[in-house]
């Protein structure tokens, strides 16, 4: 019983430890494999510190505020063009671009752009995530 609960738990931990996986351009065949692999440690592990701060945090809140108010107000205009539903939903859309488009992002989205845009910036391209 106990071998099985230990063999659940490893796969659940190496099931959820996804990983980006980069295109072969020149700066991956330059650096290779393992300077990657550092690169790509250093850039989830800036992510995990920038997405525990509190800028991170409140990024996050301004978007997710500003998708409300942006719903509130398309609803008010939609109640005043006949159209409720469709005042929602674009003054949901604008009001979440207005107020930056992580609010309605899941975190595990949030880490992987931040960690996409950090290995851009160091020249790799990211082709998606494992």
């Amino acid at each position: 019983m106990l071998k099985m609960i230990a063999l659940f738990l490893i796969l659940l931990i190496t099931a959820c430890a996804s990983r980006p996986q980069l295109y072969p351009n020149t700066k991956l065949k330059s650096v290779g494999k393992e300077a990657a692999k550092k690169d790509i440690d250093r850039c989830i592990a800036d992510a995990d510190d920038y997405l525990e701060s509190s800028k991170g945090k409140n990024i996050a809140k301004g978007a997710g505020a500003g998708a409300a108010i942006g719903a509130a107000m398309g609803a008010v205009g939609g109640l005043l063009t006949g159209n409720m539903g469709r005042g929602l939903i674009r003054g949901g859309a604008v009001g979440a671009a207005g107020g930056g488009v992580a609010g309605a992002l899941t975190p595990d989205q949030i880490k992987h752009r931040f960690v996409n845009q950090c290995l851009a910036d160091k020249g790799y391209q990211v082709l998606g995530w494992d």
